[in-house]
């Protein structure tokens, strides 16, 4: 079952590899200037990461003893997928037509708060299925 998702990273990588080759060889016939091939490779990063986003919520399996636990891991993913897929798609936005500086800057702070985001609800969501001491009836 490790097989898929290893594969599926691997192809990711691959993507993002061979478009950064196929645009510092377009760079190299002068064919395409440096900015926009480092455009281009952004823009592929920030749809993978939408991608992987996007995959997320799919890969959680059910299960597990404690129902509360179970289900409020499922959410936290969900959020996290979420948060995923909308930095990807704003990152790749940035890099396909904002200024450079502009993207470079708040690129990266979009995905920072996607992460984030991610962290405190999942660290949330864990904090709340703690199992609450009980009160002694008989003090």
């Amino acid at each position: 079952m490790i097989r898929r998702p290893i594969g599926i990273a691997l192809a990711t990588a691959a993507a993002i590899l061979a478009t950064s080759a196929f645009a510092k060889y377009l760079q190299s016939v002068d064919a395409l200037e440096a900015e926009t091939g480092r455009r281009m490779v952004q823009v592929v990063v920030g749809l993978a990461l939408a991608v992987w986003g996007n995959y997320m919520p799919k890969r959680f399996g059910t299960g597990g003893a404690n129902a509360c636990a179970s289900s409020r891991a499922c959410s936290a993913v969900r959020v996290g997928g979420w948060s995923m897929t909308l930095a990807g798609l704003i990152r790749a936005g940035l890099w396909a037509f904002a200024p450079v500086p502009v993207a470079d800057v708040v690129g990266m702070v979009v995905v920072l708060t996607a992460l984030l985001v991610t962290l405190t609800y999942g660290t949330w969501a864990l904090v709340r299925c703690r199992p609450r001491p009980r009160k002694n009836a008989s003090a």
